[in-house]
């Protein structure tokens, strides 16, 4: 069994739906969700993930990152908003977010 397979189950267990259904309502068949649940297999693309996510209503960025597509390290730019973020160590990292703490206790918030 896989991690990612066992969290996908567990996600469609949660919502009470059969492979049957997922596939009424993203087309992925049941043969290639259960080989995804068993481990057996990862032949779900990005866009079957993401409708997966949609039928689960969980974020997508989680499941990309089990599913091999993403690494957390991919996001750190895009986490920030701050242009060349990734060129910074952890220090300087943790300074800049001391002088956003800073600022906004000033401001009361």
């Amino acid at each position: 069994m896989s991690k990612f397979g066992d969290y996908l189950r567990q996600l469609r267990n949660e919502k009470g739906i059969s492979q049957a259904d997922v596939f009424h309502l993203t087309g992925i068949t049941n043969s290639r969700l259960s080989k995804t649940e068993n481990g057996a297999d990862n032949t779900l693309n990005p866009a079957e993930l993401k409708k997966l996510a949609t039928v689960y209503e969980v974020a997508i960025i989680p499941i990309y990152i089990m599913a091999g597509y993403l690494e957390p390290s991919d996001l750190e730019e895009y986490r920030s908003g701050f242009k060349g973020i990734e060129l910074l160590d952890k220090d300087e990292k943790e300074h800049i977010q001391y002088q956003i703490d800073f600022i906004n206790r000033r401001r009361g918030k």
